[in-house]
């Protein structure tokens, strides 16, 4: 129980007890977690105090925040493969994990300098630029940026939305295979909008990594930056 006036902030009191629980294994990886109501009962404080002391512990990647679903223990991290033909949904699947790719948005834009260099296009050619929450096992584990060339593609969006993947949409325009040509991996500061869609605080980083996919013949069909959610994800390079 906390002690008020031990020279300790009480909230941190709390957040020190429940670590220790979890490290105790009184709480299980991906175990939920009781609510606030119910911790501002046990340790006798309000639910502001008990918020404090749960977002520091979601600032050390001890537990997860879930809007609209609670607080839980944070899981053991996901092993992500990144190899010459990592698919997102077989990638899941050889771990026993149920893959789902959600569509947030998809636009029509000018391209950049550095996207229009990496798929081989004149600055500003049109490209579809769809956004992607993707989940293992219904855990938000990554958000995606995914620039198509308009010409080639003209139906991305749809196509995408008929098929759920990526794979899928490729192929139904015209791309059997694909392959990786490279990524690029850094750690970075999450975004806003990134932020949200992962349930994040803003003080949490991502694994960002940045991809051209290329056909059978070597021409790029694919520019995808994608963010991943560094307490939830390890990301294996595969030399294939």
């Amino acid at each position: 129980m906390v002690e008020r006036g031990s020279g300790m902030a009480v909230w941190r009191q709390i957040a020190s007890e429940i670590e220790q629980a979890i490290r105790r294994g009184q709480h299980a990886p991906g175990a939920q977690l009781p609510t606030e109501k119910q911790l501002s009962e046990q340790f006798g404080v309000n639910r502001h105090t008990v918020r404090q002391a749960m977002n520091r512990l979601a600032e050390t990647g001890l537990v997860s925040i879930e809007q609209g679903r609670g607080m839980f223990v944070a899981e053991r991290a996901l092993d992500y493969a990144l190899g010459a033909r990592t698919r997102f949904t077989e990638n899941l699947l050889t771990k026993q994990k149920q893959p789902l790719r959600e569509l947030v948005s998809a636009m029509q834009i000018a391209a950049p300098a550095d996207i229009a260099r990496a798929l081989g296009l004149p600055t500003g050619s049109g490209l579809w630029q769809l956004e992607t929450l993707n989940r293992a096992d219904g855990k938000k584990i990554s958000v995606s940026s995914h620039y198509f060339p308009v010409d080639r593609f003209p139906a991305m969006p749809e196509l995408f939305r008929r098929h759920g993947s990526i794979t899928g949409a490729l192929k139904a325009g015209g791309v059997p295979d694909y392959r990786r040509r490279f990524t690029r991996v850094a750690a970075k500061l999450i975004a806003a909008s990134d932020a949200r869609l992962l349930d994040l605080p803003r003080s949490r980083p991502v694994l960002q990594s940045e991809t051209v996919n290329v056909d059978e013949r070597g021409r790029p069909v694919e520019f995808v930056r994608a963010r991943f959610a560094a307490d939830h994800v390890v990301l294996t390079i595969e030399h294939d």
